[in-house]
């Protein structure tokens, strides 16, 4: 009997020693588990700092384009003032292919502002609506920036009477 109670015994402290080794299999595998969660974490934190850094720097890099895209629309779209003479001479020009006159086109020069000067052109013209039309057009159809701020007709008959108001950009 006292074999069977040596063998129980040594078979108690197996598993004993068993369930021990298999409490700290599972500590051990919930403890990998939570560190590969950490790793993981910290993973997508990177991945989403480095998605975050891409999109500033193509943002800083627009940026840096903005002075050379400001110095072209500029060249482009701003009246400057060499070519002031030329926009009254394109806008006489305009006036005489629609066969409409304006004997009094009042000039404003506005105050600077940002290197730019406005300057706002008030006149009146009678002609046909057709005729008034083709020179709305044909003005806003110009690429230098230039814009028509209030345009007021009244008709009577053929004759159509305008008052506009216009406003450009110049460049000092």
């Amino acid at each position: 009997m006292k074999g069977y109670k040596v063998t129980v015994t040594v078979l108690l402290a197996l598993l004993a020693l068993s369930v021990v080794a298999c409490l700290f299999s599972l500590a051990y595998g919930a403890y990998a588990d939570m560190k590969r969660q950490g790793r993981q974490q910290q993973s997508a934190a990177l991945r989403l700092q480095e998605q975050e850094l891409a999109q500033l720097a193509g943002q800083h890099a627009e940026w840096r384009k903005l002075p050379a895209d400001l110095r072209k629309f500029r060249r482009q779209h701003i009246i400057s003032m060499d070519e002031f003479a030329r926009f009254r001479r394109d806008l006489n020009l305009c006036l005489d292919d629609n066969g409409l006159r304006a004997p009094n086109i009042s000039f404003n020069f506005g105050r600077l502002r940002g290197g730019l000067q406005p300057v706002s052109l008030q006149f009146t013209l009678d002609g046909s609506y057709r005729s008034l039309k083709k020179f709305i057009y044909d003005m806003e159809r110009k690429p230098k920036m230039h814009f028509f701020k209030k345009i007021d007709l009244n008709g009577s008959g053929d004759t159509v009477s305008g008052r506009f108001a216009m406003e450009a950009y110049l460049e000092k």
